[in-house]
């Protein structure tokens, strides 16, 4: 499924594509070796890989056929048949996986291996053009393509045994290191089925329309719960409470699945936009469930009583984050951001309309806010007056 997000022109091309190898270093379970065949190439030179919280790269060498190893700068040319790296990885401790981390992790007693792209894959181009295609293969010769600089992240997950679903008629990869994950699939499939067919149909024109999932768990205990999106493939905690994964948390697990899959499908919206819809969508996707959550208004009302910067309009907070990275006003994003736009939709659904089919054409202006034809397009349905009200409420 990872060839979903490779252009057919790059799948059809016979240009030269690389192959990075992961293995993992023998008597270290702490460390995985990366390895790419160049010798193809001629010329080249390394590209950082893309970064998440800091500006860390891998040390890079050339290794010969006699072995030995040279050190290799960044964006330097230089001929080489053979570069490798290493990645080193954190191991989970009791209370989990913690996904928004992202850092290249194992887990010793279950036996899986992590590796974000994030900070751990450069790539490679040649002649001053784009970065050479690769695919990354696991040691359990999984491989995935790795995506465009403005998509996703590549995510590789080995060590857990897969489980196909038929999710809306498209078989679906699952992978959990929690059992009970599994074992409760017959109360949540159903649900998660609801919810991708619903997502998916808010963006007809989207050429993405299934990924894999993987499950981790995560001790309640640790007081924080995550998912992230990947080029192929989200990632989901599962809440556990003292090893048990309670009946009550399935609901959680759903809004993330959700909430990260709008992800993959909203691939447009500025920050404060992409995070605020996929937490509302996340929350009315599961309407159409037995499952159910906190209202976003409700939300909004109890919560804005103790957040210090309440007050702040949602493009302030955009900008504050984005520009300045001051992270404290993220979450405006997961509790304001979904009240203005179940604001907007009940609006909408006043007069009989709805912001389902309108999500696919919003479109923004450079500093993230609503584009005038987007505005006006709003306007012309829920009046100049009520536009304004929810402006001075939210934005």
């Amino acid at each position: 499924m990872s060839t979903l997000l490779l252009s057919t022109a790059l799948i059809t091309s016979t240009e030269t594509t690389l192959t990075y190898q992961l293995e993992q270093v023998a008597d270290r379970s702490d460390v995985i070796a990366v390895s790419v065949d160049t010798h193809q190439l001629g010329a080249f030179q390394a590209v950082p890989a893309r970064t998440l919280t800091n500006d860390t790269q891998p040390d890079l060498f050339c290794v010969a056929a006699n072995g030995d190893r040279t050190s290799i700068e960044y964006q330097t040319p230089i001929q080489c048949d053979h570069v490798t790296w290493q990645l080193p990885l954190a191991e989970i401790d009791q209370d989990g996986f913690d996904i928004a981390k992202q850092i290249d992790s194992y887990e010793p007693q279950k036996g899986w291996r992590f590796v974000s792209e994030f900070n751990s894959l450069p790539r490679f181009s040649a002649h001053n053009e784009g970065p050479i295609p690769a695919q990354v293969c696991a040691p359990d010769n999984q491989c995935g393509w790795m995506p465009n600089a403005d998509q996703p992240p590549l995510f590789v997950v080995w060590g857990l045994k897969p489980v196909e679903l038929d999710i809306n008629g498209k078989a679906i990869k699952v992978t959990t290191d929690t059992e009970q994950v599994l074992q409760s699939m017959e109360k949540w499939k159903p649900a998660l089925e609801s919810q991708l067919n619903y997502l998916i149909s808010l963006f007809p024109e989207s050429a993405v329309n299934q990924w894999d999932i993987a499950f981790f768990s995560r001790d309640k205990q640790a007081g924080s719960v995550s998912g992230a999106a990947g080029s192929d493939k989200i990632l989901i905690n599962a809440i556990l409470n003292n090893g048990q994964l309670e009946e009550s948390e399935i609901p959680m697990l759903l809004k993330i699945a959700a909430h990260e899959s709008m992800h993959l499908l909203d691939t447009t919206s500025p920050l404060w936009a992409a995070e605020s819809i996929a937490e509302y969508y996340a929350n009315k996707s599961l309407d159409k469930t037995t499952y159910d959550f906190t209202d976003p208004q409700t939300q909004w009302r109890d919560f804005k009583q103790s957040f210090p910067f309440a007050s702040t309009g949602l493009l302030e907070a955009h900008n504050r984050v984005s520009n300045e990275q001051q992270y404290q006003y993220y979450p405006l994003f997961y509790v304001k951001g979904p009240a203005f736009w179940q604001a907007i939709d009940q609006s909408l659904t006043d007069k009989e309309e709805s912001l389902d089919t309108r999500l696919p054409t919003l479109t923004y202006n450079q500093d993230g806010s609503l584009s005038d034809a987007s505005i006006a397009d709003l306007t012309k349905v829920i009046g100049k007056n009520k536009w304004q009200e929810l402006v001075k409420l939210y934005l």
